[in-house]
């Protein structure tokens, strides 16, 4: 991959703002693609409208485009199938998809062939962002993440690891959907570093990509346990409940794990360093 190769829709974002570091550290330049061309973190952007001119002109061989603009109040699809109408067979998109798209199966593993049960607003748009995908004129792949945990280093997205351990120190309680339901989890680096190599290697096809498999009161229990804590459910309803298979992911090199990113180990850190009065960023 050389100079400019590599794209990145929500660079400055929670994922995508660890996308394009990793991309760094391998020695590969990655521009970061947002709305108005701003600058975050000392890292500078390319506009949107920029971005779909250059690639309405030519920017110069095939290029890969990494997708994390997530979500309806961003015009996920929208912008999407903006792109998809500028692009051709030299592009390779990999998007953002969600492990949501599997719905409630009582706990039940789910792989890639696993049928869709889409019962939330967002899992029907994530699915309608694969299909659009699917039937562009691109190499594409899709990454359905996990339940995502992570200290955000920007300082503006507080984890949901930072959320149980302080309502644990202050609270004694760790409030969760139904603790019984299942759901994969996945470091944010793990994800990032997932989008960064599919991007690299032009990798095809949908993937799972979760490190765990905990119900949230299993997970929660990381946190409360520390602090004499309990960990309770929140009182609404939960319409998912799901483990995940992420073993393609594995074989393809897309999913790995360092130290301290499993989910114990994550919450474990954080909670140290909270009772001790220091913050991680």
């Amino acid at each position: 991959m050389g100079d400019r190769d590599v794209y990145v829709v929500g660079g400055h974002g929670y994922v995508g703002s660890r996308t394009v570091a990793y991309a760094k550290e391998n020695g590969n330049e990655a521009v970061v693609v947002s709305r108005g061309g701003d600058t975050r973190n000392g890292v500078p952007s390319l506009a949107w409208d920029d971005f779909l001119n250059d690639l309405r002109h030519g920017v110069g061989g095939s290029i890969s485009v990494v997708w994390i603009l997530d979500g309806a109040k961003h015009g996920e699809l929208e912008h999407l199938d903006a792109l998809l109408k500028v692009v051709d067979e030299s592009t390779y998109i990999v998007g953002v998809s969600s492990c949501t798209v599997y719905g409630d199966r009582h706990g039940g593993m789910c792989d890639e062939l696993t049928p869709l049960s889409l019962v939330t607003s967002n899992a029907k748009l994530k699915a309608a962002c694969e299909e659009a995908l699917g039937a562009a004129p691109v190499a594409r792949g899709v990454l359905r993440l996990g339940a995502l945990y992570g200290i955000d280093d920007r300082g503006v997205r507080t984890d949901r690891i930072e959320r149980w351990v302080a309502e644990a120190a202050r609270a004694g309680t760790v409030t969760v959907p139904e603790p019984s339901h299942w759901r994969g989890w996945l470091h944010r680096d793990q994800a990032a570093r997932a989008l960064f190599r599919a991007a690299r290697d032009r990798v095809d096809g949908t993937f799972n990509v979760t490190s765990s498999n905990y119900r949230f009161g299993d997970a929660a229990s990381f946190a409360a346990i520390p602090f004499g804590a309990t960990v309770k459910g929140n009182g609404k309803e939960d319409p998912m409940d799901y483990r995940i298979d992420s073993s393609l992911a594995v074989e393809q090199h897309l999913l790995d794990q360092r130290d301290g990113e499993d989910l114990p180990s994550a919450v474990a850190s954080f909670a140290a360093n909270y009772r001790e009065g220091r913050r991680i960023r």
